[in-house]
């Protein structure tokens, strides 16, 4: 299997529904988001994934959030606006823009979120 991927600062901003004491007080992160495609295969080129590709479409992506309080997106009126399911926002949201602009998609996409130096959350569609 080939990896390669992309990162990108997010500022999000959130609070968590519940009982989480300074956390369900609306407030931000300073986020780092890496993109990780995975394929079994070059191209023909021999490259695994378009790179330039992936971070036009991550930036995209972050673009409609940064700044933006996730409780009021419509994603997250059912979902706790968790690192987890900011995951798999961000993944569905970067699948929607790769279908539109490339015939072949990765075989996997992880998504990895950074909220400090040591602790991060992932997703990658897996069940």
């Amino acid at each position: 299997m080939f990896s390669a991927g992309v990162r990108r600062d997010l500022l999000a901003r959130h609070f968590l529904n519940g009982d989480f004491g300074e956390e369900s007080i609306p407030h931000s992160h300073p986020y780092l988001v890496e993109a990780v495609s995975r394929t079994s295969q070059l191209d023909g080129d021999g490259f695994s994934t378009d790179i330039a590709l992936l971070e036009s479409a991550l930036e995209g992506v972050l673009a409609g959030i940064d700044n933006v309080l996730l409780n009021e997106m419509e994603f997250f009126q059912t979902r706790q606006p968790s690192l987890e399911n900011l995951c798999v926002y961000i993944r569905n949201s970067l699948l929607d823009r790769l279908r539109i602009r490339e015939k072949q998609l990765p075989s996997e996409l992880e998504i990895r979120i950074w909220e400090s130096g040591t602790a991060w959350a992932s997703y990658d569609g897996r069940e």
